[in-house]
């Protein structure tokens, strides 16, 4: 199953990505998100014409609960047992998120 295959989970609560991710990385590492990757349902397509973008992310995840980071040679594996998709890569870099 998936739990040899994951490396760390990030439950995507208030704060949402930005602030929750970070929590499962190791010092030196980013989170690069690209936010054209995420799956955005209507809901938050209808409460983005009156929730300023980053609010959003924010408070809301754009709907993104759970966050799975897996090593690039497992991430077929992951996807083929989950209805998860892809929505960026962890790099070097300053801990944290960015979002692309």
């Amino acid at each position: 199953e998936n739990k040899d295959n994951i490396n760390a989970l990030a439950h995507i609560t208030g704060g949402g990505i930005t602030e929750n991710l970070p929590r499962v990385l190791p010092d030196n590492f980013k989170a690069v998100v690209k936010r054209d990757s995420i799956k955005v349902l209507p809901i938050f397509e209808f409460m983005g014409d009156h929730v300023e973008l980053e609010e959003m992310y924010r408070t809301f995840n754009m709907g993104v609960g759970m966050v799975l980071v897996v090593n690039p040679s497992k991430v077929d594996a992951v996807l083929a047992n989950t209805d998860g998709y892809v929505i960026g890569e962890i790099q070097a870099g300053e801990k944290g998120v960015e979002f692309i």
